[in-house]
């Protein structure tokens, strides 16, 4: 998803993923607890849509909508 986000110019919410990821081994419920804290309102990683040169992504956009909606899924297992 990083690696999506920062394709699509989204470098702030690539590091903010990427520290999370970093947390996961420290203190997994409250990494878990940020991860599910970006989803929902407006301007949320729900609302991402990925563009490049004004253009959206549209094979990245799909990956990264897959990909958003089991990060979510995994989070709400635990």
């Amino acid at each position: 998803m990083s690696a999506l986000l920062r394709a699509g110019n989204k470098y702030e919410w690539a590091e903010r993923l990427d520290q999370y990821r970093a947390d996961l081994p420290h203190g997994y419920d409250f990494a878990l607890s940020q991860i599910i804290g970006l989803y929902g309102g407006m301007g949320s990683l729900t609302d991402m849509v990925l563009y490049y040169d004004d253009q959206p992504l549209i094979d990245e956009n799909n990956e990264f909508a897959e990909l958003r909606t089991r990060l979510y899924e995994l989070c709400m297992q635990h």
